[in-house]
C-alpha cells in the first residue's frame, strides 16, 4: 500500500459513486482491499480506510477548513487574484448564475473545474502514503499560510480529478452511497463492534487485519471513548408504553445540552462528545469538581454537560456551554457555571459495569458520585437532582407504573420548557450505539401555528448539492406593529427556515419571488431600510426580497421552545423551524408582528406550547401535495395560549377573590400560567386571557416587557407577592404601597400623602423583604457622569482608577504574520490591565478616548499607512475628534511604572503630522520650518498662496483640497 498510487483509489471512488447497487459497491471495495493491501498488514488497511471514512479518523483531528476558508486557501495556493472570475466562483460556490456553471452548490466539482484549467488531467503520481502524510501536516498546521503551502504541494502532485476527491476527504463528505456499517462489514465481521467500544479506527485495522479470524468482543476501557447508547424516538406515550409494557420503567427529563462521557483515570480527566472527540475546553470549569467529588480513581460516566444559572435557580437555555467554558478558562466570575448531570455509569474501579442492569448502575452511581448542587449532579429516581428541586417543582426522574404516569411526567416536563423525556427499561444492559428500543425518547410533536406564526419571507439563501445555484432556504421576518389602520413599514429578522415544503412547492415559491430577488453585496451595500437585521454571519442572506409588498407569507412550525436570539433581530427565535404551508391567501401586511409574538412567548412560559389534554383540532384544510420525500404529517393543534386553562376539576377553597378578574402580565419562574389561574379559581376569582376593561387586577412578577408597558396604560400593576400572601393566609390582604409595581395617576393622588415616588410608605415599618421589593421598583440611575464621579471619589485604591475615564480602542497594525500570536496575547494582557485600572475597552472608534496602535518591533509607524487602514467614516472621526493616538509602548510604560503617564511623548499625532479635515484626503506637513506654496482648488478655480506654517494651520478648511508645491 505504501507505493500504491492515490489514482487507484480515485478509480475506486468513481466506480463506487457511479454504481447504484450497494452489493456491487461492497464487493468492489473488498476487491480493492484484497488487491492493494498486504495480507495481515494493519497499517495498509488503516491508510486506505481512513480516507474512505474520514469522519471516523481520530488520529488526524480537524482540518479547520470549511468551504469558504478552503476556497481562500486554494485561491492563494494557485496564485489567483481574489477578484478573478474563477476566484469568485470558488468563494460564491453556492450561488447560481451564468458564471457559476453547471456545478453550483457542489464545492468539490467547482474546485475541480477551476483546477482543471491549471492542472490538466495527467496524474502527478502521488501515493496513498504521501497523501496521508500531507493530510496529517494539513490537520496539524495552525495558521492559514502553512495550510496554503500544503495545498499548493498537493496541487503540484495531483490532477484535477484527484484534487476533487482530496477536497471531499478534507470536507469529510465523500458521497459514495455506501454506509459506514457496510464498509466495516466488508473489512471484518467484528469491525463495527470493536469500533463502537474503542472509537479507534487504527486499532480496529491493526487488531482485525486477518478477516478469517473472529475477534472476541472487547470490553470498554477508561481513556477510550465509547459510542453512546441511543434512544429510539416514539410518537406518543401510548406507543412508548406499548414497547415497554410489563417492564420496570424509569422516565427521565431529556436535557438539552452536550452529551458527554467523562473518563477519570486518576488525575487525568477526559470529556468525550457523542462524536468521540475530546473537549479540553471543559477542563478549567469542571476538572477540579470531578476529581474531588468522584470517589474512585477510575470510572466512566455518561451524562449531559449543561449550564446552571444560579440567579434563576435553573438550567440555562441551550447554546451557552462554550461561552461559559471560555469564561471559566479566563477566570471570570458569573452567575452561570458549567454543571454535569450524570445519568449512567459505565466503568467503576477496574471493571466495566455495562453488563449490569440500569437499576444496579443507578445504585452504583449514587455510591461513586458525591453531588454538588449546580456543579455535579446525578439523575436517579430516588435522590440526586430530585433531592435539590424546589418545593412544587416536577421530578427530574421517576419510576412509572402505567401510561398515565408517563403522560403526566411528559406534560410537567414540557411545561418546564425541557426538551422531552426518555423512558428506560430498568433491567436493561448498556449497549454501545444501540437503538433497539431499550431506551425510548418522546419529544413534543411539531405544532401547527396556523395564522399565529405567519411570517414574511424577506431574504433567501442558496442551497448546495441538487439545490445548488437556487434559493433553498429563506430568511423570514416579523412586522413591527403599525399604527391603527396602516400597513407595517418595517420587518424584523426572525429565523432561517428551509424544510417542510415538497420540491414542487419550494420551486413554486422561488419562481414567484425570483424576479424580486436582489443580491446582497455585503459589506458594500447595506440591507434594505425596511428590514431590521443584525448582519450576523449566520443571519446574512445571499439575496433580499426587494420590497415586502412583493413577498409571500408562510406559516411555520417549530419545537415548542423558543430561544433568545443574538443571530436575528427579533428578541426570540425558534428551534428547528419548518414551513407548514404557503399562505397565498394572505396579503403581505397580515403577517405576525413582533409584539404579538413576544406576548405569546411570555404568556406560555417561554414556549409556543400545545395543550396535551384538551387539544382542539383546527378546521379542515385542503390536503397538501405529497412531499417528494414521503411520510405522514402530524396532526395539528391550536397552541395553548389561545385555550383557557381547564379549571373544571378545581374545587373552591375560599371566596377571597370573589368578583375579581385577574390578568397575568408576566410570570414568576416558580409558577406556570395554569397554576396561577387555578390558584385564582380556588379562591373564588376568575381570570382573563387578554387585557381588557373587565380586568380588575393586573398581576406581574417584574416590571419588564411589552405586556407590562401595555398594562401600565390600563391602570395599577400589582406584584405577584400580594397574590401569594393572600392565598397562603387565606384572606384578602389590603393592598399596601409595597405591593405595587406601577401606580396609576389616580392611585398616586389617593396615596400621595402616604408614599414617596418609589411606593415607600412614610408611616409603615419595612422588613428585609419589603426593602428588597422597593429597591426593585427603583430604576437604575441614568446619569452616567454622576456614576463615574462617585466611582472615582469613593474608590479605595489608586491603581483601581488609574485609567478612569479612558476608553481604549486597539488597532493591530498587521505587517508581519509571525508576530500575530504574541501581539494578540499582548493586547489581551493590556485589555485586562486597563479594566483592572478602572478603564474600559471600546469595540468601535466612536466611543473611544484613546487609539492604541499595536505592532511588531521595528515596524515603521507611518501615520499615513495607519490612516489608510481605516474606513471613510473612521478616518473622518479620527480627523474631527481630539482622540489620543499613541503607541502601545505608552500602556507598557504605564504598567511598568504603576502610574498613568502623559500621552504626549508617545503620541503619533505629535510626530510632525498635520491633518486636514477635508473629505478622505490627508496632508502631511512634516517639520514645516519654511513658507510653502499651496495650491487651492475651490469651486473649480485654482489659486496659489505662499503661507507660513502657522498661517497654513489656520487656513485648513474642511471643504478644501490641499496640495503642497
Amino acid at each position: 500500500m505504501s507505493e500504491t498510487k492515490f489514482s487507484v483509489m480515485v478509480s475506486l471512488f468513481n466506480w463506487m459513486q457511479k454504481s447504484k447497487s450497494s452489493s456491487v459497491k461492497r464487493s468492489k471495495f473488498r476487491k480493492f482491499l484484497d488487491t492493494f493491501c498486504r495480507p495481515n498488514n494493519g497499517e495498509d488497511y488503516f491508510s486506505a480506510i481512513r480516507l474512505i471514512l474520514p469522519g471516523l479518523d481520530r488520529e488526524r483531528g480537524s482540518y479547520g477548513l470549511r468551504e469558504h476558508v478552503l476556497a481562500t486557501c486554494l485561491i492563494d495556493a494557485i496564485g489567483m487574484s481574489r477578484d478573478s472570475p474563477d476566484s469568485q466562483r470558488l468563494l460564491n460556490w453556492r450561488k447560481g448564475g451564468p458564471r457559476s456553471g453547471a456545478f453550483a452548490g457542489n464545492f468539490s466539482l467547482i474546485a475541480a473545474e477551476v483546477l482543471q484549467q491549471r492542472q490538466g488531467m495527467t496524474s502527478g503520481g502521488l501515493t496513498i502514503k504521501e497523501l496521508n502524510e500531507l493530510l496529517d501536516r494539513l490537520a496539524s498546521s495552525e495558521n492559514r499560510s502553512d495550510k496554503t503551502s500544503i495545498l499548493s504541494d498537493l496541487i503540484r502532485k495531483t490532477n484535477a480529478q484527484e484534487m476533487k476527491w482530496i477536497i471531499m476527504i478534507i470536507l469529510k463528505d465523500l458521497k459514495l452511497g455506501i454506509s459506514e456499517r457496510s464498509i466495516f462489514h466488508e473489512f471484518h465481521p467484528d469491525a463495527e463492534d470493536l469500533f463502537n467500544v474503542t472509537c479507534d479506527l487504527k486499532l480496529v485495522c491493526e487488531k482485525l487485519r486477518d478477516r478469517s479470524q473472529r475477534h472476541k468482543r472487547q470490553d470498554i476501557e477508561v481513556g477510550r471513548p465509547v459510542r453512546p447508547q441511543l434512544a429510539l424516538r416514539v410518537s406518543n406515550a401510548a406507543a412508548a408504553w406499548k414497547k415497554l409494557h410489563g417492564k420496570e420503567v424509569v422516565v427521565e427529563c431529556k436535557f438539552d445540552g452536550d452529551r458527554i462521557q467523562i473518563h477519570k483515570n486518576g488525575a487525568d480527566i477526559n470529556f468525550f462528545s457523542r462524536n468521540f472527540l475530546d473537549h479540553p475546553e471543559y477542563e478549567h470549569g469542571m476538572s477540579d469538581v470531578i476529581r474531588r467529588n468522584i470517589l474512585i480513581d477510575r470510572c466512566i460516566l455518561d451524562g449531559e454537560m449543561l449550564v446552571w444559572d444560579a440567579s434563576a435557580n435553573r438550567f440555562a437555555e441551550f447554546g451557552s456551554n462554550q461561552e461559559i467554558a471560555k469564561a471559566a478558562k479566563e477566570g471570570l466570575d458569573s452567575d452561570r457555571q458549567l454543571c454535569y448531570v450524570a445519568f449512567d455509569i459505565l466503568y467503576a474501579g477496574d471493571t466495566s459495569v455495562i453488563h449490569r442492569s440500569l437499576k444496579e448502575r443507578h445504585q452504583l452511581l449514587q455510591k461513586v458520585v458525591k453531588p454538588v448542587a449546580g456543579r455535579l449532579e446525578i439523575l436517579v429516581p430516588n435522590g440526586g437532582l430530585n433531592a435539590h428541586r424546589p418545593a412544587g417543582e416536577p421530578c427530574w426522574s421517576l419510576i412509572v407504573h402505567d401510561i398515565d404516569g408517563v403522560e403526566r411526567f411528559f406534560k410537567e416536563t414540557i411545561d418546564n420548557r425541557d426538551e422531552g423525556i426518555v423512558l428506560k427499561d430498568l433491567n436493561s444492559k448498556w449497549e454501545p450505539s444501540d437503538r433497539s428500543g431499550k431506551w425510548l425518547k418522546l419529544k413534543p410533536e411539531y405544532i401547527r401555528a396556523g395564522s399565529d406564526l405567519d411570517v414574511l419571507i424577506i431574504g433567501g439563501y442558496y442551497g448546495s448539492g441538487r439545490r445548488g445555484g437556487e434559493v433553498a432556504q429563506f430568511l423570514v421576518g416579523l412586522a413591527e406593529r403599525p399604527a391603527s389602520n396602516t400597513y407595517p413599514r418595517r420587518f424584523v429578522s426572525f429565523c432561517r427556515v428551509g424544510t417542510g415544503l415538497s420540491d414542487e412547492e419550494l420551486n413554486a415559491v422561488v419562481t414567484k419571488l425570483k424576479p424580486y430577488f436582489r443580491k446582497y453585496e455585503y459589506p458594500k451595500k447595506p440591507p434594505p431600510s425596511f428590514y431590521q437585521v443584525t448582519n450576523n454571519s449566520k443571519e446574512r442572506p445571499d439575496v433580499w426580497v426587494e420590497s415586502p409588498e412583493k413577498s409571500i407569507i408562510v406559516s411555520i412550525t417549530s419545537d415548542i421552545r423558543t430561544i433568545r436570539s443574538e443571530v436575528f433581530a427579533a428578541p426570540y427565535s425558534l428551534r428547528f423551524p419548518r414551513i407548514d404551508r404557503v399562505r397565498y391567501d394572505k396579503p403581505w401586511h397580515e403577517c405576525l408582528d413582533v409584539q404579538s409574538f413576544v406576548e405569546l412567548v411570555h404568556s406560555s412560559n417561554g414556549t409556543t406550547q400545545r395543550v396535551m389534554d384538551n387539544a382542539v383540532m383546527l378546521e379542515d384544510k385542503p390536503k397538501r401535495a405529497k412531499s417528494s420525500r414521503g411520510g405522514k404529517k402530524n396532526v395539528s393543534v391550536v397552541p395553548s395560549h389561545f385555550i383557557q386553562t381547564d379549571v373544571s376539576e378545581v374545587k373552591g377553597e375560599t371566596s377571597i377573590f370573589s368578583n375579581m378578574i385577574f390578568y397575568f402580565v408576566n410570570l414568576p419562574s416558580s409558577h406556570s400560567l395554569d397554576s396561577l389561574h387555578k390558584m385564582v379559581v380556588e379562591n373564588g376569582g376568575t381570570f382573563s386571557m387578554n387585557l381588557n376593561n373587565s380586568v380588575t387586577h393586573c398581576i406581574a412578577s417584574e416590571s419588564k416587557g411589552i405586556k407590562f408597558q401595555a398594562a401600565k396604560h390600563q391602570g395599577d400593576v400589582i406584584h405577584s407577592s400580594w397574590l401569594f400572601d393572600c392565598c397562603s393566609q387565606k384572606k384578602l390582604l389590603p393592598l399596601q404601597p409595597k405591593h405595587f409595581l406601577f401606580l396609576s395617576n389616580a392611585s398616586k393622588n389617593k396615596l400621595e400623602e402616604e408614599i414617596d415616588e418609589f411606593s415607600d410608605s412614610y408611616y409603615l415599618d419595612l422588613n428585609v423583604t419589603d426593602l428588597k421589593q422597593i429597591l426593585c421598583n427603583i430604576g437604575k440611575a441614568e446619569d452616567s457622569k454622576a456614576i463615574e464621579y462617585y466611582k472615582k471619589k469613593f474608590c479605595p485604591r489608586e491603581e483601581w482608577i488609574r485609567f478612569h475615564g479612558c476608553c481604549i480602542y486597539f488597532f493591530h497594525l498587521r505587517k508581519n504574520t509571525s508576530w500575530e500570536v504574541p501581539l494578540e496575547l499582548a493586547m489581551r494582557r493590556m485589555k485586562i490591565g486597563i479594566c483592572n485600572g478602572g478603564g474600559s475597552v471600546a469595540e468601535t472608534l466612536s466611543h473611544a478616548t484613546h487609539l492604541v496602535i499595536v505592532s511588531s518591533p521595528q515596524t515603521d509607524m507611518d501615520f499615513g499607512t495607519i490612516l489608510n487602514s481605516f474606513s471613510k467614516e473612521e478616518k473622518r472621526h479620527l480627523r474631527s475628534t481630539r482622540l489620543q493616538i499613541v503607541e502601545s509602548r505608552w500602556l507598557d510604560d504605564c504598567f511598568d511604572k504603576d502610574q498613568k503617564l502623559s500621552e504626549e511623548s508617545y503620541s503619533l499625532r505629535a510626530q510632525g503630522f498635520l491633518e486636514s479635515l477635508a473629505g478622505d484626503r490627508v496632508i502631511i506637513a512634516s517639520h514645516l520650518l519654511t513658507p510653502v506654496r499651496v495650491l487651492f482648488l475651490k469651486r473649480h478655480s485654482l489659486c496659489v498662496k505662499l503661507l507660513a506654517p502657522n498661517q497654513l494651520l489656520r487656513s485648513i478648511s474642511p471643504f478644501t483640497t490641499y496640495k503642497c508645491l
